[in-house]
């Protein structure tokens, strides 16, 4: 059973339009500071992905215009390494070398706060370029073509499973593409409405921009290492902390907001259990931070909430230096690192849905040692969870963790400290990219360019929640004729 590769190929042009036509904010940018070999470089390959991706778009002519599930899985993994490697263009004809433009594409992409090269030796236009990369990969660039692809006779619906396996797709509306231009309003609202704050603090136009992309997306992002530090501002560190926050919840209670569904949204179990998540480890990094004399409780209460919202939500920001906090404070980050934000949000990691249910199957597993005749049904919010899907939120956890020792042990072979391995294999895997030791400040220029590609390669694993990736190296995807098929 063959793929459909004319319609794969079609949506690989529709993703290179969409690609070409973004590289105009940043040409923008370069005309506005007088890059003017950005100018050039940006018009060039803007013209050139756009007019390709156009002519390939309409003159394929694909047999059917539906998408099998296998279908769906090629796709999305074909998209997101094309968008990388198309976004990785701008940095190489600027000269950087390939590993390190593929790097921080890839990274921008993911909403990975990673780099390896220095953010502040950039040009504008090359910062801005990284900056809506990440602000695509946040919503996700598929997410943006579903909601485009139905209008051409195209077929969404694998692409949006293939896209969030493993989590049940909320939909907001009758249709997938309805519902994927629902979130993509939201997510701009909250582009729009963080960066005219921000625009009301002693922050800059540029720092502004790139810090809101860098919010709402969760990527980390800014224009600089220090800017927290360089404006000392409060109102800016509420401002990032508070949309960092709203952009790790799941999209679908926006839309239960907007027509006041109080109910729904309350008693949303994965929204609780977030809660308390945070409530209660904000809690412990202040008292620790205070009680042991690291800050005043001014400053407890201000670094400690900051750094829980951005480990949590996986976007990596830091107002100061947590190597030299406790070591109880850096375990409840590394612990929150991997858990994540919720479903259906910009964050990455395992997610709290999938934490919840982790931590009911070893409820079970207490009841039924107690009871064992005893009928014990894993449920959430009151509803019983079916066997199939415990049975892949199970796999699931194990791959994640599987994936972590194991690209751990190709990290080991710079032969840098362990907590530096461990630290530097799990923020890239849970795309918050702030990790500890030697890249504690996010730059992974400590690695030499194979094991570069390794990181890569575990920022995209790990945006597309494993198995989308991982399941291409299954021999039974490429020839499912040996196989029964469903």
């Amino acid at each position: 059973m063959s793929f459909n590769y004319r319609l794969i190929f079609k949506i690989l042009c529709l993703v290179t339009v969409l690609i070409g036509g973004t590289m105009s904010v940043p040409l923008a940018t370069a005309f506005i500071y007088q890059e003017w070999r950005e100018v050039t470089s940006f018009f060039i390959l803007m013209l050139i992905l756009i007019l390709s991706g156009y002519i390939g778009f309409i003159f394929i002519k694909p047999e059917s215009q539906k998408l099998r599930m296998r279908d769906g899985y090629l796709v999305v993994s074909s998209c997101w390494i094309t968008a990388s490697l198309l976004g990785a263009l701008p940095y190489l004809i600027s000269g950087y070398a390939l590993v390190d433009g593929i790097f921080e594409s890839v990274a921008g992409f993911t909403t990975t706060g990673a780099s390896v090269v220095d953010l502040e030796s950039l040009p504008h236009s090359l910062v801005m370029w990284k900056g809506v990369s990440s602000w695509l990969g946040g919503m996700g660039i598929l997410v943006l073509a579903i909601s485009i692809l139905p209008a051409l006779g195209i077929s969404a619906y694998s692409l949006a499973y293939a896209e969030v396996p493993g989590i049940s797709l909320s939909k907001v509306a009758n249709r997938i593409s309805d519902s994927s231009k629902m979130l993509y309003l939201f997510y701009c609202s909250f582009t729009i409405l963080e960066f005219l704050l921000l625009l009301l603090s002693p922050m800059d136009t540029f720092d502004a921009i790139i810090t809101t992309m860098g919010s709402v997306s969760t990527s980390g992002l800014t224009s600089m290492y220090d800017v927290f530090l360089s404006y000392d501002s409060l109102y800016i560190e509420i401002i990032v902390c508070t949309f960092t926050f709203l952009a790790s919840i799941n999209f679908t209670l926006y839309y239960h907001v907007l027509n006041r569904n109080w109910r729904i949204v309350l008693h949303d179990i994965e929204f609780r259990g977030y809660a308390a998540i945070l409530g209660i480890s904000s809690a412990l990094v202040v008292a620790t931070l205070y009680f042991t004399g690291s800050y005043n409780f001014m400053n407890s209460l201000r670094y400690g909430i900051f750094h829980v919202v951005s480990f949590s939500t996986t976007s990596g920001f830091a107002i100061v230096e947590q190597e030299s906090w406790p070591t109880f404070c850096m375990s409840i980050l590394c612990m929150l690192m991997l858990i994540g934000g919720c479903s259906s949000s910009t964050c990455g990691s395992i997610k709290v849905i999938r934490f919840l249910v982790a931590m009911k199957l070893i409820g079970r597993g207490f009841m039924k040692r107690i009871h064992p005749r005893s009928v014990y049904a894993v449920k959430l919010g009151g509803e019983a969870i079916s066997a199939q899907k415990v049975s892949h939120l199970t796999a699931f956890i194990m791959l994640f963790f599987v994936i972590i020792v194991f690209s751990s042990l190709l990290l080991s072979l710079q032969n840098l400290d362990l907590f530096t391995t461990l630290s530097s294999s799990l923020a890239m895997i849970s795309n918050t990219g702030l990790g500890f030791g030697l890249v504690s400040d996010a730059d992974y220029s400590v690695y030499c360019p194979p094991l570069r590609l390794v990181l890569c390669m575990l920022m995209i694993v790990g945006r597309l929640e494993l198995f989308t990736i991982v399941v291409l190296f299954v021999p039974s995807f490429w020839n499912p004729d040996k196989y029964s098929y469903h």
